[in-house]
């Protein structure tokens, strides 16, 4: 019984020593922080060892062990921890991005991709565009910006993340009481109008603004829908309007727009049907009546041949115009329950889901085939518009 006794107590006492040393052994005591650029590391180590267990070498390492989000610093979407002994750690973060700002009680007030405030400053940070125009409540830290509108601010989502993926930030994003917006890059203002095409309009935007950016004028996309759509530059103290080809001979040509194609050919046309008018002409001077009422006949079969050609174009560009019509519908913006802006819901065997079939949380199917997020915005899915 006293072996007994005595090998509990051995036991015991080993266990004793052991937990001592993982208790006070593997405490944390350096942090060394990779991938930060906003928030220094001495905020970051601060804050994700902000508890007892946490200063713990082993449980640390363990938690963190595979990228995840940390509720004791919010204002990083990932943590990734490793021990490099049992006194020191080292984290790789990635902090979140800022997509747009806006001014409120003349502080900037920085959001993410999902409409979170990441930061309350002095600061202005290069690369963020400026919000204007958007009503907004009492912005909090790491809160949901309190926008009044949640069609305005499904659209400032989404027409900042696409200025910031385009590398092409502007000096202003502003919105009017209708919701049309503008955009201002120096001396040159850009009108994009509703939430339509937006894809589109800076895509176009990009190609088309080094042609214009010295000058001072207003660039009016707010009818642009990609294809065969004049975009017009009004340039300041002028009274007409510089379009694709006008009076200075510039191109404002984007990657989705063909007009000038379409100019150069009906030019071409003008030009052969002019050639070939003269040509009758000196032949109906030079040989018979006979011969002459064969040219005509030659001319009239050309003329048939080119609205023919016309004709065939015309239905192409009706076809790509369809087919650009049902790519447009593979997802529309919608809120889920967790207020996660998705770029890409549609309607599967009566479930809203994303690009990968998964369904999205607090979307619904209306009873007119509509889709229902979860702030109650009623969305075609045919066009991404709101349903009034």
């Amino acid at each position: 019984m006293n072996r007994i006794l005595r090998a509990i107590v051995i036991f015991l006492a080993v266990l004793a020593a052991a937990a001592l040393i993982v208790v006070y052994g593997f405490q944390i005591r350096h942090v060394t922080v990779e991938g930060n650029d906003r928030y220094s590391t001495d905020q970051i180590s601060s804050d994700l060892t902000s508890t007892s267990l946490l200063k713990n070498t082993l449980y640390f390492a363990w938690k963190y062990r595979s990228a995840v989000a940390s509720p004791e610093a919010p204002y990083l979407t990932s943590v990734k921890a490793s021990i490099q002994s049992p006194t020191s750690v080292k984290v790789t973060v990635v902090e979140s991005s800022l997509i747009g700002r806006v001014q409120v009680d003349g502080k900037n007030v920085y959001f993410d991709e999902n409409g979170i405030v990441q930061m309350i400053t002095d600061e202005v940070r290069s690369g963020v565009p400026l919000v204007t125009g958007v009503d907004t409540g009492s912005p909090e830290l790491y809160q949901k910006l309190p926008v009044t509108n949640t069609s305005t601010f499904r659209t400032m989502l989404s027409i900042t993340q696409l200025l910031i993926q385009s590398d092409f930030i502007p000096d202003s994003v502003s919105f009017d009481s209708s919701g049309n917006m503008t955009l201002r890059y120096g001396s040159v203002t850009v009108k994009l109008g509703q939430d339509e095409y937006l894809e589109e309009k800076i895509a176009n935007l990009v190609q088309i603004y080094p042609k214009i950016s010295s000058r001072t004028g207003t660039l009016n996309m707010e009818g642009f829908t990609g294809k065969n759509t004049s975009i017009t530059f009004k340039e300041t103290g002028k009274q007409s309007d510089e379009t694709e080809g006008g009076d200075s001979g510039e191109t404002l040509t984007g990657v989705g727009t063909d007009t000038s194609q379409t100019d150069a050919s009906a030019g071409s046309d003008q030009d052969s049907g002019t050639a070939e008018n003269g040509q009758s002409q000196n032949a109906d001077n030079q040989n018979t009546n006979g011969q002459g009422q064969d040219a005509d006949s030659q001319g009239q079969n050309e003329n048939s041949q080119n609205e023919n050609s016309q004709n065939e174009n015309s239905q192409n560009e009706k076809n790509q115009d369809e087919d650009s019509s049902q790519n447009s519908t593979k997802g529309v913006m919608a809120f889920d329950s967790n207020g996660t802006l998705h770029y890409d819901a549609h309607i599967e065997n009566g479930q809203v889901v994303d690009a990968s079939g998964n369904p999205i949380a607090g979307c619904t199917v209306d009873e007119n085939g509509n889709i229902k997020d979860a702030y109650w915005n009623v969305i075609d899915p045919a066009t991404g518009q709101l349903v009034q």
